[in-house]
C-alpha cells in the first residue's frame, strides 16, 4: 500500500548532476517540509541532485512513530545514499537536528562520503532532566522548536507541516543517537561544516563547538549565528545566510 503522507510532507527528489546531496530532516515532530526550501534553493542554483527521504513514522501520523527505531532512521539513511550513487559519484549530506545526527553517524561509518553540513545537531540537549514511562504517552511539541505549532496537517503554504505531539518512546531513540555520536565522532574524516543558533531552545549552548572538537576531518569549520533558534532554516530572518554559507561550504574547492 503506498504511503499517505501529509500535504507538503512528501519525499522530494529532484534529477541533476552528478553531485548529489541527501537532505535529513529532524524529529522532533517536523517533516521534510522543513527542508523542500533548501532542497529547491540548492538544486537552483548548483544543479546538484536532491534527494529528501522522510524519515521512519514522520509525514504521515503521530502514531506511526510509537514502535520507531534509531536503526530504522539510519536504514533510511543509508538507503538514501544507496539512492544518490545509482546516478552520483559525490555525495553530500545536509542534516537538522536529528537528520545532522544521522548525518554525523553515516560519515563516521564510509569514507564515501564527501562533506557534511549540521545544522542545530545536539551534542547534549538543554532540558537533561527527562522521565521516560514505560507506556507510551503523548508529549506536545514544544513551542520554539518549530516556526509555529499547527494541528496535524497543513497546507504547504502554510507556516508549518508536521505533528502537534510525539510518542514519549521517541525521546529514548533520540538518547540513543546521542549516544552513539559522541562515540564515533572521532571517526569522521570528511569535510564537516556546523551551524547553531545562539538562540537554540533545544541544543546545549556548547554543542557545536564540542562536535568541532571531536571530529577529526582536516577540512572543518563552525558558524555560531547571532540570536537564530533552532529551527532556524524556516526561519526568515537567518534562512537566507544559512543557505547561502551552506551552499559556499558546498562549493568549497578542496572537497
Amino acid at each position: 500500500m503506498e504511503t499517505q503522507y501529509l500535504d507538503g510532507a512528501d519525499p522530494l527528489f529532484i534529477s541533476g548532476s552528478n553531485t548529489g546531496c541527501l537532505l535529513l530532516h529532524g524529529a522532533g515532530g517536523g517533516t521534510t517540509w522543513d527542508l523542500k526550501e533548501f532542497a529547491h534553493t540548492l538544486h537552483s542554483k548548483t544543479g546538484t541532485t536532491i534527494w529528501l527521504p522522510a524519515l521512519t513514522g514522520f509525514g504521515t501520523r503521530p502514531e506511526d512513530l510509537i514502535d520507531v527505531k534509531l536503526s530504522d532512521w539510519l536504514t533510511d539513511a543509508r538507503e538514501g545514499v544507496k539512492k544518490l550513487q545509482q546516478d552520483c559519484d559525490r555525495i553530500f549530506i545536509v542534516g537538522h537536528s536529528m537528520g545532522g545526527v544521522l548525518a554525523l553517524l553515516l560519515a563516521s561509518e564510509r569514507n564515501d562520503i564527501n562533506a557534511v553540513v549540521t545544522w542545530a545537531v545536539p551534542f547534549t540537549l538543554r532540558i537533561r532532566k527527562i522521565t521516560f514511562f514505560p507506556i507510551i504517552i503523548r508529549i506536545p511539541i514544544l513551542k520554539g522548536l518549530i516556526p509555529k505549532k499547527h494541528s496535524i496537517g497543513v497546507p504547504l503554504d502554510s507556516d508549518w507541516v508536521g505533528y502537534d505531539w510525539i510518542p514519549s518512546s521517541i525521546g529514548l531513540v533520540f538518547l540513543e543517537g546521542l549516544k552513539r555520536l559522541k562515540r564515533s565522532l572521532n571517526k569522521v574524516t570528511c569535510p564537516t561544516f556546523i551551524i547553531q543558533g545562539t538562540k537554540d531552545e533545544a541544543v546545549s549552548q556548547n554543542s557545536a563547538k564540542r562536535i568541532y572538537n571531536a571530529i577529526n576531518s582536516r577540512i572543518k569549520e563552525i558558524w555560531y549565528v547571532e540570536g537564530a533558534p533552532h529551527a532556524l532554516m524556516t526561519n526568515k530572518r537567518y534562512k537566507e545566510e544559512l543557505f547561502t554559507k551552506t551552499i559556499a561550504f558546498l562549493e568549497t574547492d578542496d572537497i
